[in-house]
């Protein structure tokens, strides 16, 4: 008996088993056949596995700590009103991305090229209104000046930005569930940005009108690594939800240059005052230096897409909201200022999406 129930036990454990192990292939094997993480595509029938992209996208630009003026600014006399730090108007503006990718035999893998050109620009005027103010940028060692609260008449501030950016991935999408895909991603990102911040004083007092203004131009290139994930929660075949999320560190090169300029229109005359309606360059200097900086890109939105022609093409439109973070892209030559601290950049806004898969 004891040996019969021995070849049963023996006998059901084998059977189990044959029927649950299911044995892991190495890494570029052709087994199993069903892949553990399928293929999301999107693929095309008798294509060369290519697709193009083209994005439309309506962003804002803002950087930190540039407020040319601020007003509140009492006579220690009599009490002043609320005042406030001055900007310069952020707005909105377009810009276009440009791509082209390859699905690759090997796994289902793929690759993927990307442009973005994006230019924007801001100003603000203030000027005195009962209120005095006070200056934020020491341009042209305006201390010098018996500063006042009614010294100041007027302030501008202008700032413009050309952006321009290169990313390069290796990815996979695939299916992790029915409904939910995911495309991690490695690769390279590349940049120049161009920053032009300017300000400009007006001033008057007992003895000078004067015009002091400030050039502050800031170019930046970088190069590094670049890592993400792609979502994709589908609604049905055709309807998603996507988010996205990329990390970047870049080394970088800043070639700052700021110049400070003076021009009096009436003044006391003397050996201590410059020449009448005559531009005067009291500080000029460059500050060029290597650095890592850190990039943050953050996309969500809602995406459709459809196989025509028998499957032999793919059509995909998508529109969502994008946010870019660049970690203390904010380097402006601050001699003089009264603010120390850096800034980050920030781009967002609407980006809407075109692919073709052929």
């Amino acid at each position: 008996m004891k040996p019969l129930l021995a070849f049963l036990l023996l006998g059901t454990t084998a059977l189990f088993a044959i029927e649950y192990e299911t044995p892991h292939p190495a890494a570029g094997s052709t087994t199993p056949k069903e892949y553990i993480t399928p293929n999301a595509g999107p693929g095309v029938d008798h294509g060369i596995d290519a697709f193009i992209t083209g994005d439309f996208i309506y962003w804002t630009a803002r950087a930190d700590n540039l407020a040319y003026i601020k007003t509140g600014v009492g006579n220690a006399v009599t009490s002043v009103g609320k005042g406030s730090a001055k900007y310069p108007n952020w707005d909105w503006n377009p810009g276009f991305k440009a791509g082209i990718g390859l699905n690759l035999p090997h796994d289902s893998w793929n690759v993927y090229a990307e442009y973005t050109w994006f230019y924007s620009s801001a100003s603000g005027t203030t000027r005195a209104r009962g209120n005095g103010m006070l200056p934020t940028w020491d341009i042209a060692n305006i201390t010098s000046f018996s500063i006042r609260p009614d010294t100041i008449t007027q302030a501008q501030g202008e700032w413009d930005i050309h952006f321009y950016a290169i990313d390069v991935s290796l990815g996979r999408n695939f299916f992790i569930s029915r409904f939910l895909t995911l495309r991690p991603f490695v690769g390279f990102k590349g940049s120049w940005i161009d920053q032009d911040y300017k300000v400009r004083y007006a001033l008057e007092n007992l003895s000078t009108t004067t015009s002091l203004r400030m050039e502050n131009d800031q170019d930046f290139w970088g190069v590094g690594l670049c890592s993400g994930i792609e979502t994709a929660w589908h609604i049905d075949p055709s309807w998603s939800l996507y988010g996205n999320l990329a990390l970047s560190a870049l080394w970088s090169q800043f070639e700052v240059h700021r110049k400070d300029i003076r021009t009096d229109s009436r003044n006391a005359g003397g050996n201590n005052n410059p020449p009448l309606n005559t531009p005067v360059t009291f500080y000029n200097s460059n500050n060029n230096f290597h650095t890592l900086k850190g990039i943050l890109e953050f996309g969500m939105g809602l995406r459709a897409q459809w196989w025509l022609f028998e499957n032999r093409y793919h059509f995909l439109i998508q529109a969502g909201w994008e946010e870019q973070l660049w970690i203390n892209q904010n380097n402006f030559d601050k001699s003089h200022f009264v603010m120390t601290n850096h800034g980050d950049l920030l781009l967002q806004g609407l980006t809407i999406k075109l692919r073709f898969d052929f």
